[in-house]
């Protein structure tokens, strides 16, 4: 163990997946997280690359504190990468977690065994992303044995990464969640009307019809422009107000998204 044991004491809650992130995965981690955090939820995970260390980045991007159960000894962190990330989640007041001796390498039978910590530790698990055989699926599967109640995200019907998501789901062992309000929601840990969220009243008619055309889904302007009707000029401007409001978000290569 480093870091602060105490974090322990508050709610906890498993965010899981799989080592091979897509675009849309570590979207929506950035989206639940935070929501998580501002409730005073400490988030854990494994660690590893992909889901797991994005979900602890996240975390103390957002000011939160993260447990990370590690495969291994503490002395066995690597590469230099790695290590210098596990540092800073010490650093910025979280926790290492491991059953392992110091010198203890990582083995193929280490990771499933440390998945039964981060069930047990956690008030529920939330698969973010996973594929047909994810170690994340084992996380969840032993989180149902112990009670606890696991949730998953859902993607496209077509995509692989999201096969064992769908699994869960499907087979009534996950609750299908599209956000943390809704994981805080079901876990008794928010009232069913969002408390302390402020209402944005467009100022124009512009902002109007540019609220209206713009979705949870990525968008590029020339779309935008077609479904507001308004010139590409004016659309530009509205989203940088919007933008600055707190309502619209660009993601990179001229796509935009509501934000919630």
């Amino acid at each position: 163990m480093e870091g602060d044991l105490s974090i322990l004491g508050r709610p906890c809650i498993a965010l899981v997946g799989t080592r091979r992130m897509s675009s849309y995965g570590k979207r929506v981690v950035h989206d639940l997280v935070p929501s998580l955090v501002r409730t005073g939820v400490v988030t854990v995970s494994g660690l590893a690359y992909g889901i797991d260390s994005e979900v602890a980045r996240a975390t103390l991007a957002a000011g939160g504190h993260t447990v990370a159960i590690l495969g291994h000894g503490l002395g066995m962190i690597t590469p230099e990468e790695k290590l210098r990330f596990a540092q800073e989640v010490v650093a910025k007041g979280s926790l290492l977690l491991t059953e392992y001796a110091v010198d203890t390498p990582p083995a193929k039978y280490t990771f499933p065994a440390r998945n039964r910590i981060i069930a047990g530790l956690t008030l529920g698990t939330v698969v973010l992303e996973a594929p047909e055989g994810s170690g994340a699926l084992i996380t969840a599967r032993l989180a149902l044995d112990y009670g606890r109640e696991v949730f998953a995200i859902p993607g496209q019907i077509f995509d692989p990464n999201y096969a064992g998501c769908h699994q869960l789901i499907g087979r009534g062992e996950a609750r299908l969640v599209t956000s943390g309000f809704e994981v805080l929601q079901e876990l008794g840990m928010a009232s069913p009307k969002r408390a302390g969220i402020t209402l944005f009243l467009p100022q124009s008619s512009e902002e109007q019809k540019l609220l209206e055309a713009l979705t949870r889904m990525p968008q590029a302007v020339d779309a935008l422009v077609e479904k507001s009707g308004l010139d590409v000029s004016v659309v530009v401007c509205t989203l940088m107000t919007l933008e600055l409001s707190g309502v619209a978000k660009p993601l990179g290569g001229g796509t935009w998204i509501k934000v919630s």
